[in-house]
This record gives C-alpha cells, sequence and structure tokens, in this order.
C-alpha cells in the first residue's frame, strides 16, 4: 500500500484539487449520491474523486480530505475492504468497503460505505450502480443539452441564410454535422403554445411547498416535444424549441411535390397535434410555411412566422393558419402605418362608436368572403337573413358605404382587416 500512496500529501488539513474531465461531473453529484445512498442503505457513505480526495460525504467534516483506500481501489480496478486494523493504517479511512467508480472506460473516482465489511459488501455494488447510473444521466443530459443548442444555431442559421451572400455547402455541413440533409425540400410549420406563460405562473403559484414546481413544468415541455415529434415523426424532421412556449419543425416532403395535397396533409398534421396538445390541457396556435429547398428554406421558415401573426390578429382564438390562406392579409401587413390608419379612420371609425361595432365588423367580413350573398352570409353568421339585411343597413347609414356595390363592400373589408393587422400582438402571450 506504501507504494500506492506515495507522493501524495498526508496532510490532517483539507486537499483541494483541480479535477479534470469525469472528476467535474462527480464533484457535481457527488453530495447527492452520498446523501441519497447513505439515507436509503443507513450506513456512512463518502464519494472521492480518483486522487482519493473526499468530493461528498454524508459526514460533511470529512469533504475535501484524503480517502487513502481509494488510492488502492482505483489502482487495483476492484472492491478493497478494510476492517478496523486495516483502516487504522491508512488515512481518512473507518473500517468498511471501497468501491471504484467507473465512466465511459475511466475510473473516475470511488464509492465507500462505513461499517463492518461483512455487513455493507451486500449493498456496494447496489450503491456503485447508483452512482454509475446517475453519472450517465448527467452526460445524457448534458448532451442533450448541447444538441438542442446546436439545432437552435442551426436554426438560426437558416432563418439568416441568403443565397447571395452565405455559404451553402457550410449550412449542408452544418446540418449533415447533426444528423440532417438539408437537400431535400421541407415545409415549416411554427408552434406558439397558448398562453403558456400563464399555465406555468398557475403552476408554481399552486404548488405545495413540498412539491417542485419545476419539475413539473419541465415534464410537461418533455410531454409537449413529445407529441409535436410523434406527429411529426419522419427521423429527417427537424424540431427545435424556441423559448419556453414556441417550437419549430421544418418537416421533410417526400416523392413528388404536389403543393395542395401537401397543404391538406400538413393541416391534418396539425389539427392532430392540436388534439394531442389538449390531452396535456395545452392549447396552441400554429403557423404553416412554403414548401422551400435549402435555398428558399428561411423563406419558409418566416412566412410561417408571417402566417403565425397575421392569423392570430385574425382570431382570438388558437386555430392552424397557412401563410397562403392569407395573402390578402399579408400584402396589407406591409402598407405604411400611418397610410392604414387614415384608412382605417376615414372608412370605419364611425362604426368603433356603436356598441355593437364587433358584431357590425364580423357582418362586413362575412359579407364579403360569402361573395356578397345574403343567403351564405346569413348561414356564416348564423343568423337570420332579416337580421342580416338589418345590419347591412345600418352599416350603409353610418359609413355612407352601398353594400351592394363590390368596390364600396371592398373598402369596408380592406379597412376591417387593417383595423386587425393594426392590432398590437398580444393574443396567445
Amino acid at each position: 500500500m506504501g507504494n500506492l500512496v506515495k507522493g501524495v500529501n498526508l496532510q490532517k488539513e483539507k486537499i483541494s484539487v483541480k479535477n479534470e474531465g469525469g472528476d467535474i461531473l462527480l464533484e457535481k453529484l457527488a453530495q447527492e449520491i452520498a446523501n441519497i445512498t447513505s439515507e436509503v442503505i443507513g450506513h456512512e457513505v463518502l464519494i472521492t474523486d480518483k486522487h482519493g480526495i473526499v468530493l461528498g460525504s454524508s459526514d460533511q467534516s470529512r469533504i475535501g480530505t484524503l480517502h487513502q483506500a481509494s488510492l488502492g481501489a482505483i489502482f487495483r480496478r476492484k472492491e478493497m475492504t478494510h476492517n478496523e486494523v486495516v483502516s487504522s493504517t491508512l488515512k481518512g479511512v473507518k473500517p468498511g468497503i471501497t468501491i471504484p467508480i467507473e465512466l465511459s472506460g475511466e475510473y473516475v473516482g470511488t464509492l465507500g460505505i462505513t461499517g463492518y465489511p461483512n455487513e455493507v459488501a451486500k449493498f456496494g455494488m447496489l450503491a456503485k450502480k447508483y452512482a454509475e447510473i446517475l453519472l450517465r444521466e448527467e452526460i445524457i443530459n448534458k448532451s442533450s443539452l448541447l444538441r438542442e443548442r446546436a439545432l437552435q444555431s442551426l436554426v438560426q442559421e437558416i432563418a439568416a441564410f441568403d443565397p447571395n451572400h452565405s455559404d451553402e455547402m457550410l449550412l449542408l455541413t452544418r446540418g449533415r454535422e447533426l444528423g440532417y440533409d438539408l437537400k431535400p425540400p421541407r415545409i415549416t410549420i411554427v408552434i406558439d403554445l397558448f398562453q403558456f406563460n400563464h399555465i406555468t405562473s398557475e403552476i408554481h403559484h399552486q404548488a405545495l411547498k413540498k412539491d417542485s414546481p419545476e419539475i413539473y413544468i419541465q415534464s410537461l415541455k418533455i410531454n409537449i416535444e413529445s407529441k409535436i415529434k410523434k406527429t411529426f415523426s419522419n427521423n429527417q424532421d427537424i424540431t427545435v424549441s424556441l423559448g419556453s412556449d414556441k417550437y419549430v419543425v421544418f418537416h421533410m416532403l417526400d416523392g413528388e411535390i404536389h403543393e395542395e395535397e401537401i397543404c391538406e396533409t400538413i393541416k391534418k398534421k396539425c389539427k392532430q397535434l392540436i388534439s394531442a396538445l389538449k390531452e396535456l390541457g395545452i392549447d396552441a396556435s400554429i403557423g404553416i410555411g412554403t414548401i422551400g429547398s435549402l435555398t428558399d428554406l428561411n423563406n419558409s421558415y418566416h412566412a410561417a412566422w408571417r402566417a403565425l401573426r397575421i392569423g392570430k390578429k385574425m382570431t382570438d382564438h388558437p386555430e392552424i393558419f397557412y401563410i397562403k390562406d392569407f395573402v390578402l392579409e399579408e400584402l396589407l401587413s406591409y402598407i405604411h402605418k400611418n397610410t392604414a390608419h387614415h384608412f382605417v379612420e376615414e372608412t370605419v371609425t364611425k362604426l368603433t362608436q356603436y356598441p355593437d361595432y364587433d358584431e357590425l365588423f364580423r357582418t362586413i367580413t362575412a359579407w364579403c368572403e360569402s361573395s356578397l350573398s345574403p343567403i351564405n352570409s346569413s348561414k356564416a353568421l348564423n343568423i337570420h337573413r332579416n337580421t342580416l339585411f338589418y345590419r347591412l343597413n345600418k352599416i350603409e347609414q353610418i359609413t355612407g358605404k352601398n353594400l351592394r356595390n363590390f368596390r364600396e363592400s371592398l373598402e369596408l373589408y380592406i379597412a376591417v382587416k387593417l383595423m386587425q393587422i393594426l392590432e398590437p400582438e398580444s393574443k396567445g402571450n
């Protein structure tokens, strides 16, 4: 044993060692492993690094000191037992057992259990496996976090991609490094969880002191992402979370491209996703962009967000919004705000002075979207035709517009759309 500890400082004061590699991970979890294991088996437990320095212990006075038996366990790569006689000859050692901890083929430290060796030996393998599982889980969590950050970075690069100035091969390589072929065409789907910040606030508010709201919220997020990935399950579909309440999916398209069929298929999938999220008590709005290869994927990405932004202003409840269903609204969104405000002021502001203005706006919208048809408009609004005519006459009297005239009806329709577009972006937050 003397050769094993040669050159090691045996002073009684605590020793500080800068750990590297697996030691850093072990140092982070050492106290947790020691506390939980000790509580379960009813014996004192300590964790050391590969240099024999105690990183965590149920007896915290031992942290930072040398546990000499650990050096022998690391050197021999097997469990060491030390009774009262043997432990009295070793620095910082009590009767018990010491077991090396292995991580990815490397011995990163040891686990020691205090007690009569014959009594505590039965706990040795269980405690060792628990420590190693916890360490592996931490590695997996760290790897997942690093991958998530890399995917978020990839999304940012796609969003900023300019085929005239950006390096296409570099972006293809970045995708390949993460396991994705960015050459095939894709369509972008963006998901905005409806009032998710309010939901998480409620979880915090309702949580009891003994509960951990963060664990529940994290579990909820994992389930949400699982639902999204189950819906868009191609192994080349890129799914990334952006913040706590938004997700983006670059869904890869197989076979021939028939845009109308693809659109209907994607909308169907989105409806399935909304239903799946409702099972978790979550509502969501979804924006669908255009189809694009790598050079057009940035346009698809931004189009999906525009669809979501415009769509949320057109309705006060979560829905699915496809950018090509909002051609007019998207065009109107580019009008200068001062010009838009002036047009609204001149056309429909008088209607807002009436308590039923919202009802009148819905009537204008239904009238124009039903091709000025009384029958179809009544059905769309679920009202009697006489009620429809009463509203139309009221609108004509207030605005001076003839709703039997296509051009004048269109002016009112555009003004209503502009009012919605000019509303601040607050829905769904």
